[in-house]
């Protein structure tokens, strides 16, 4: 099926298309049946027949069905550990090129590939912006072009242009203004947690975490929660919706050809989809606040300076159109939800899995609160003097990056060489964190090992931290990173300087499921730490 990808531009298509306008009814019923098998079969046939032989990317290694079908990454997509294929895949194949070529690069599709070399990835997501997004993005992409969610935006100057409108709201200064709704958020997981503690519960922590997260973001973007963590449930289904529609960008962006058959079958199924509940409740969150405003303010009433107030002063202002409102508002939710619950119950099971590291986290800052240059709940400026918060993470992002896939490029007209080998114009090209953050060349020989020090040695941090894939790179760098590093500077500190956690099962490798972001599962039981203060 990957051929249908390119079958409708085909000279072949296109030669008995034009033939087909020149027959009569009769004959065009005669051939409707078994054309168009035909020519898929001859189709497959010649492209495959020119990859493996006559293509100059041919000695390209990787699975032999990579080589003829796009169905062989979907399966693996599909069966949920495609951050760690994708680590084996280089590890067999990425060093056996040619003498001319030894760079790591593995073939994932019949004109799809994997890269690693740090050169490549500079290259690929340069600032630049020649390389644009594939096709691959194009399930979340409206025929709208104002109303283009911008992540997926394939036009790197549309993107540019949109983001530069936005980007003011996403700056380390802007952080500030959203911190009172992250502590009240924090404020009220820590005292769930300890009613967890009091309770003995075991406690599904990537899914509460996932709750403070969506309370946080909808917090910060609406100043208003969610209530997830109150309810210790969702009742809005976002997370399920927010889910599918990322799950359904992995597994159909891939082959991008059958979405409108898949989204067609889907409907006249009747089956259900959850995917436009964060529309629909993001534009009645626009309307209610403008509905709000429109009215004397009512006094005693808690209201902080949120995102989407400033976005209405770029609506004011003219410089933001109704859709890109919208757009902006709802990416906002969708990115910075669930990025940070994947990092936020990530660096928990690492810290509580690694006693020694943990215990180096609560030194820095029982020292801290000591010396009394932290607040309780610790504030986001204080927490950028603190070393050992700010390596662990880093370690986090870098041990356990949420995205898990790579993030295909397409490669510019007139072509480019990568890793010593030409790329034709066309060709899809991509970087998976996963490959990138466990390369020993550039995180040392253990990289499988949560190690917050190694940010912390010196020398080579500089070549880490350029090297750090966890938000993307270049001018597609994940614009709402700051949000992300901002709850999860203010919200860990404020577990474990409070809380001891018992992992169930400690003895089993942590299971994830991976489709577009790495989710992972565990339980725990809090427990209220013993301090000596209070021993």
């Amino acid at each position: 099926m990957a051929l249908l990808r390119g079958l409708e531009d085909s000279p072949i298509t296109q030669a008995i298309l034009l033939q087909l306008q020149h027959l009569g009814l009769k004959k065009l019923a005669l051939g409707f049946f078994l054309a168009p098998a035909s020519l898929v079969f001859a189709y497959y046939l010649a492209a495959l027949f020119y990859s493996l032989f006559f293509s100059p990317l041919r000695k390209i290694p990787g699975p032999l069905l990579a080589r003829m079908t796009r169905w062989w990454e979907y399966q693996v997509v599909k069966n949920g550990k495609s951050n760690l294929e994708f680590i084996r895949l280089h590890r067999q194949y990425g060093y056996f090129i040619n003498s001319a070529s030894p760079g790591p690069v593995v073939r994932i599709g019949p004109n799809r590939y994997s890269l690693s070399q740090p050169k490549d990835v500079k290259k690929i997501y340069e600032l630049g912006g020649k390389y644009i997004k594939t096709d691959f993005y194009k399930p979340l992409l409206s025929p709208v072009v104002d109303e283009q969610n911008i992540f997926a935006i394939q036009d790197n100057n549309l993107h540019k242009e949109r983001r530069r409108k936005i980007s003011p709201m996403y700056t380390m200064s802007s952080m500030v203004s959203y911190e009172p709704a992250v502590d009240e958020m924090t404020n009220i997981c820590i005292d769930k947690l300890y009613q967890f503690a009091n309770e003995r519960r075991l406690v599904d922590i990537p899914h509460f975490v996932q709750y403070y997260a969506f309370d946080v973001i909808g917090a910060i973007t609406f100043n208003k929660s969610f209530d997830m963590m109150k309810n210790e449930a969702d009742k809005t289904g976002m997370i399920e919706g927010i889910r599918g529609g990322n799950d359904f960008l992995a597994f159909w962006g891939i082959v991008p050809s059958m979405v409108p058959w898949v989204i067609g079958i889907t409907k006249a199924l009747g089956l259900d989809s959850k995917t436009s509940i964060l529309l629909s409740y993001t534009l009645k969150q626009i309307n209610d606040h403008r509905n709000m405003n429109a009215k004397p303010t009512i006094k005693n009433t808690k209201k902080y300076d949120t995102f989407l107030k400033k976005v209405l002063d770029l609506e004011k202002e003219g410089r933001l159109k109704q859709p890109n409102l919208l757009d902006a508002c709802g990416s906002n939710i969708g990115a910075g939800s669930d990025t940070t619950a994947v990092t936020l119950s990530s660096a928990l099971y690492y810290l509580y899995m690694n006693p020694e590291k943990l215990e180096k986290l609560r030194h820095e800052i029982d020292q801290k609160a000591k010396q009394g240059t932290i607040s309780d709940p610790l504030t986001f400026q204080e927490a950028q003097d603190m070393p050992y918060l700010q390596a662990v993470i880093k370690e986090t992002l870098r041990i356990h990056p949420a995205v898990g896939t790579i993030l295909p490029r397409v490669v510019p007209q007139g072509g480019m060489e990568l890793s010593g080998i030409y790329f034709p114009e066309g060709t899809e090209v991509g970087v998976n964190a996963w490959v990138l953050h466990y390369d020993e060349e550039i995180y040392g020989p253990d990289p499988k090992v949560f190690r917050p020090e190694r940010w912390l040695e010196g020398e080579r941090t500089s070549i880490m931290d350029s090297m750090m894939f966890a938000f993307g790179a270049g001018a597609r760098t994940c614009i709402g990173r700051n949000i992300s590093l901002l709850e999860l500077t203010k919200v860990v500190p404020q577990i474990v300087r409070k809380f001891d956690m018992v992992i169930e099962d400690a003895d089993k490798p942590l299971d994830t499921f991976c489709a577009w972001f790495v989710y992972p599962n565990y339980n725990g039981r809090f427990k209220v730490r013993e301090t000596k203060a209070s021993a």
